[in-house]
């Protein structure tokens, strides 16, 4: 769906990315890092200095016309609407320039001014709008041709809680519908609930491309564990315990799950007193790229 061969530009230094179809990819970095460049190159907006890059088999920069009804790109600083026109105006645009049938069109225009809530705005001129109306408005946009690629750079910014869940609803119900996607984004709560794959870019570089999951067993395995009980205090020597600490009748216990699961320390807990709640806390994305950090500086 996405491949980078040795590609450079600006700040990115050798890229070597392959994205299959279906995947959801969180892109994260530093500022600076090369995010906005790597989704531009990948939309055609920007051409590699050296390199090969293809998208969807094309290569973009020569193939944006024919890439456009099949993929949407969003970036927060380049206008996406008409300023002058209204919502409804833009969308029906939109129509227009991708040939939509008109039973398509509004069949797709009704669900998404509804899921993400613009159809009371969609009259108004997109210069008389919100931040967080004309986000919601602009990121509807991408999916009226119901595409197979989304681009989408920091698409969280401007909105409020109920528009970024309302976003991730919509981003995973299409991924399961075969949709890929590359979103870059400094939310790492967002980027974690909503990708598979992490690309972490620094200083241009490819520092990692891999599974979320196995980002996190190996640079943010820890987790935390707060139990209240009501008994005698359990004896936690044999246990692979990194730490405790122990207020009143609660015990807050923090452990590698590479080496010891939840289940397991709960059941041994449970065999010597009664426990009356438990709350269990995984280390994050953000815990994951501090570790993978430690470890480069550390070679």
């Amino acid at each position: 769906m996405l491949l980078f061969e040795n590609v450079y530009k600006f700040v990115l230094s050798d890229v070597n990315i392959h994205v299959p179809q279906g995947i959801s990819l969180g892109l994260i970095g530093p500022s600076g890092a090369g995010k906005t460049t790597f989704l531009k190159l990948a939309c055609g907006l920007l051409k590699p200095t050296t390199g090969q890059i293809h998208t969807m088999g094309m290569i973009p920069v020569k193939k944006r016309r024919e890439l456009g009804s099949m993929m949407g790109a969003f970036f927060a600083d380049i206008p996406f609407f008409q300023e002058a026109d209204t919502v409804e105006g833009n969308f029906r645009d939109f129509k227009i320039i991708y040939r939509m049938w008109d039973d398509a069109f509004e069949t797709e225009y009704a669900k998404l001014s509804g899921r993400l809530d613009f159809r009371s705005f969609e009259k108004e001129q997109v210069k008389q709008l919100s931040l967080g109306q004309r986000r919601r408005a602009e990121l509807g946009a991408l999916f009226l041709t119901r595409p197979r690629l989304l681009l989408l750079d920091e698409p969280y910014e401007g909105l409020d809680q109920i528009g970024k869940d309302s976003l991730r609803e919509l981003l995973l119900e299409r991924q399961e519908e075969g949709l890929t996607s590359v979103v870059s984004s400094h939310n790492m709560e967002e980027i974690s609930a909503l990708c598979d794959r992490i690309a972490l870019l620094d200083q241009g570089s490819l520092r990692y491309y891999g599974d979320r999951e196995l980002l996190l067993k190996h640079f943010a395995p820890d987790e935390v564990m707060e139990i209240s009980f009501s008994g005698k205090l359990p004896d936690l020597e044999d246990l692979p315990i990194k730490r405790y600490t122990l207020q009143q009748n609660k015990l807050i216990l923090t452990y590698n799950a590479n080496y010891i699961t939840s289940a397991e320390l709960l059941k041994h807990i449970l065999e010597q007193t009664t426990v009356t709640a438990v709350t269990t806390r995984k280390s994050g994305l953000a815990e994951a790229v501090t570790g993978l950090a430690e470890k480069m500086e550390a070679k």
